[in-house]
């Protein structure tokens, strides 16, 4: 089973319960203690299934904004995320795409991180994803729970 696709607006919530899983089981041996996100694009035309299948796992979060993708990677620290990353070009047959932030190198929280990727797409590729500039809204609603 490949990894689970998620709604835009649970990056940050998903992402903040990764960093409490990491924090609340630090200490136990070989638990996982590192998180990593990765960008890419695919073209909208064609049915991608076969490189989710290939490429992630069970514990790995899609999310997508139309032809964009932020992939949640658990346990992944940012050298496996970079060789994941390579794969999924080589598949793609596209030119290498090197965007990855990783916890807690990059940031202590979800926000911390999605700035980062945030400022990282932007810079690269000109492109600005609601899902990752719009936070503003999400801890609004965070703070009526």
């Amino acid at each position: 089973m490949a990894a689970k696709i998620f709604s835009p607006v649970d990056i940050l919530s998903i992402i903040d319960l990764e960093i409490a899983f990491i924090n609340r089981y630090k200490n136990v041996k070989d638990y996982a203690k590192n998180l990593s996100l990765i960008y890419f694009s695919l073209p909208s035309t064609k049915e991608y299934s076969e490189l989710f299948e290939k490429f992630l796992r069970q514990t790995d979060v899609v999310i997508r904004e139309n032809e964009h993708y932020v992939v949640v990677l658990h346990g992944t620290n940012e050298r496996g995320a970079s060789e994941l990353l390579s794969g999924i070009q080589e598949f793609l047959n596209a030119e290498p795409i090197d965007l990855i932030v990783s916890y807690p190198k990059d940031g202590r929280n979800a926000k911390e991180l999605t700035t980062k990727l945030q400022d990282e797409i932007k810079d690269n590729y000109g492109v600005l994803l609601e899902m990752l500039s719009n936070q503003e809204k999400f801890e609004a609603f965070e703070s009526m729970i």
